[in-house]
């Protein structure tokens, strides 16, 4: 059995600033999750340790602008959290799969962010259930919580989506129950896949001048080899 966590980076398709819109899974042996658990909560402890680590989460743009939990670290403390959170990713049994989509050259009709995160999400499942039909393994899907405590909308889009997916398929997927959903600060799994996107989201962006891009790619290197990238189109 396999665990795979589920997060985006990037931004609307309104938005002509960034033209990229990333969608990436953390997956793990489930035997593996309480090692990911245990080193993700020692790192947030150490970056943070007047706070609980279920107080706040790791989140790669939070990060590198040094803002919520990590405003009071200053640049070096931050580039140092970058690369230590990368090497536990690169020593971790982990594989990462992460759809890239580039805003700029989507057909016409894929008009709204509902649309374009149900093209990535079919594509990324996709490639999920082709590795686990090699691994000959099932898997299990958690995604990080879309909605709000007063309103369950974009869950219940995802659960369709998905559904509409399992139904559209020859042979039975993979990958067993609906997906579940969660509080991305609880699970280590949520948060690196996050990590992951954002930082896969930001090297891919040659329009950027940040200062610490070069630093962001170095850590990405560190990982890399762990990273299966699909892009759209």
């Amino acid at each position: 059995m396999r665990l795979f966590y589920i997060d985006e980076s990037g931004t609307g398709l309104g938005d002509k600033q960034s033209p990229y819109f990333s969608l990436s899974a953390f997956g793990i042996p489930v035997s593996e999750w309480h090692l990911v658990d245990e080193q993700i909560a020692l790192l947030k402890r150490s970056l943070v340790n007047w706070a609980e680590p279920e107080d706040f989460e790791i989140k790669g743009r939070d990060l590198r602008r040094g803002e919520k939990f990590f405003k009071g670290l200053e640049w070096p403390s931050r580039v140092s959290a970058f690369h230590q959170i990368a090497q536990l990713i690169a020593d971790f049994p982990c594989q990462i799969f992460t759809v890239q989509v580039d805003k700029r050259h989507l057909p016409e009709f894929i008009a709204s962010d509902d649309q374009m995160y149900r093209l990535a999400m079919v594509r990324l499942l996709e490639d999920i259930d082709q590795e686990l039909g090699q691994l000959q393994e099932s898997g299990m899907l958690m995604f990080d919580m879309r909605s709000d405590m007063h309103s369950s909308v974009q869950d219940r889009r995802l659960v369709d989506s998905y559904r509409q997916w399992v139904k559209s398929r020859l042979k039975p997927a993979n990958l067993i129950e609906l997906p579940w959903f969660g509080f991305s600060a609880f699970y280590a799994g949520l948060q690196l896949a996050d990590f992951t996107a954002y930082l896969i989201d930001f090297v891919a962006n040659d329009e950027s001048s940040d200062r610490g891009k070069d630093e962001l790619k170095k850590a990405f290197a560190k990982f890399q080899h762990h990273v299966r990238l699909m892009r759209i189109p």
